[in-house]
């Protein structure tokens, strides 16, 4: 285990100097090894919580305040048996993490049942809070994007743009719901997809798949594969330039670097930050200094920074009962969000801090995601 902790040393322990009459402890747990694009996700939530944690500890705080990080290798086993420990031996006020939807599904039932706060985040599976809002209380929260509010903006621009509309996903779980989602979406709107192609998530070309995009005649490709430029490498292959979008997935820094700047451009995905957005330009600032290359990411790092602000904010008010840190999460009222978290984000009816309002698109100009004209 100590090698899994240094694998986030400067966050593991963080304890704000003073005399306070407690320490309260935060557990986080993310993925920070494993596939690259998991990889991207888990360390760009991460950094956000870092430089929430940074400001608050400089900002002479009356808690004091212990982090404990763990990398769950976006394994769900693993991620039960570390979130065991956060709440039995470590102890902890509450929980923010993690990017696999799978294991976030397998370990919140144990924060429900152990009265410890929950922040999920980045996972974006639709249905994890509705799961436990009817619980009295639920202690499940989430400060991420939502995979059906992603869906919908995705597909209400496209089927208004768009006459041929096809999809390649991933055969992994994260594809298959993307894919009842999009179907879905597709059929409310009155419209079918022309073309779906899957491919497993160790393939090594797409070809295939992007040429029978090519002969449906698709005009606009919806991608969720975990490999994206293997996708605009076939394109490019077979002189095909449809139009594409996807979730939030393509805004990484990390996806221009491996499709390539020309490539993306145009690219459309949703988004919840918009860095022409005065607040976020200042976070986006920050973050360069704080983490300079290793920052790629703004939408995923604003969610963990104002998913760890909620939770910091929620102690510093309540201490470090569970039960008061859950009340205190639901009552937040005030706050000043990076991305588009309203100022009373929760309710006992609603434990997102996104609301589908606040989803909107974002398009690859210049090297750059700005926000999509209507």
């Amino acid at each position: 285990m100590r090698k899994i902790l240094g694998l986030a040393a400067g966050l593991i322990i963080g304890v704000i100097s003073g005399a306070h009459a407690e320490t309260v402890k935060i557990g986080i747990v993310e993925a920070l090894s494993g596939p690259p694009v998991i990889v991207d996700f888990g360390e760009s939530y991460l950094q956000g919580i870092q430089l929430a944690f940074k400001e608050y500890k400089a900002s002479n705080p009356k808690r004091d305040i212990e982090i404990v990080v763990y990398n769950d290798e976006a394994n769900p086993q693993r991620s039960v048996s570390l979130v065991q420990r956060l709440i039995a031996s470590d102890q902890v006020s509450a929980i923010v993490g993690t990017v696999n939807a799978g294991s976030v599904v397998a370990f919140a039932p144990l924060a429900q049942q152990a009265g410890v706060p929950l922040m999920i985040g980045p996972a974006t599976a639709t249905d994890i809070t509705t799961k436990f809002i009817d619980q009295k209380p639920s202690y499940i929260f989430r400060c991420s994007m939502v995979e059906r509010f992603m869906t919908d903006a995705v597909l209400d621009w496209a089927v208004k743009h768009y006459k041929s509309i096809g999809m390649i996903h991933t055969t992994s779980g994260y594809g298959m719901f993307a894919l009842n989602e999009v179907q879905s979406g597709m059929a409310a709107r009155g419209r079918t997809l022309a073309a779906v192609e899957a491919a497993a998530p160790t393939v090594s070309d797409m070809t295939p798949q992007a040429l029978k995009m090519k002969d449906a005649g698709v005009d606009l490709v919806l991608i969720y594969h975990d490999s994206p430029e293997l996708i605009f490498r076939a394109f490019q292959k077979l002189d095909y330039k449809p139009a594409t979008a996807a979730g939030w997935g393509l805004s990484s820094q990390m996806a221009v670097n491996v499709i390539g700047k020309e490539a993306i451009e145009g690219g459309v995905m949703a988004q919840a930050f918009d860095i022409e957005d005065p607040k976020a330009r200042e976070f986006d600032a920050k973050m360069r200094a704080e983490f300079g290359d290793k920052y790629r990411w703004p939408v995923v790092a604003a969610l963990g920074y104002d998913a760890m602000r909620l939770v910091l904010q929620a102690v510093d008010r309540a201490g470090g009962e569970p039960a008061k840190v859950r009340d205190a999460l639901e009552e937040t009222d005030n706050f000043r969000a990076v991305t588009d978290t309203p100022s009373h984000p929760f309710s006992a009816h609603n434990h997102e801090c996104l609301e589908p309002s606040a989803v909107f698109l974002g398009v690859w100009r210049g090297g750059e995601v700005v926000r999509l004209a209507n």
